[in-house]
C-alpha cells in the first residue's frame, strides 16, 4: 500500500509528523511559539517546493490557468 506512493505524499505524511513534534515541543516549553514558527515555516517551504517539482509530472488539467 505504502510502496505506491509519491516522494511528495511521503514528505506530506513527514511534514505532519514534524509539525506534530514540533507542537509538542512548543507546548511543554522546550521551544518558543516564535522557534516552533520559523521551523514549521521553513519544513512548509521545502514541502511547496518539492510539490512545484512533481507538479510537473502529474497528469492533470489546472483549471486555474486561463
Amino acid at each position: 500500500m505504502y510502496e505506491d506512493l509519491s516522494p511528495y505524499e511521503i514528505a506530506l505524511a513527514n511534514f505532519g509528523d514534524a509539525v506534530g513534534i514540533i507542537a509538542s515541543l512548543e507546548i511543554t516549553n522546550k521551544i518558543t511559539p516564535e522557534d516552533a514558527h520559523q521551523r514549521v515555516k521553513e519544513l512548509y517551504k521545502q514541502l511547496k517546493e518539492l510539490r512545484k517539482k512533481e507538479k510537473d509530472t502529474w497528469n492533470v488539467k489546472d483549471d486555474t490557468k486561463n
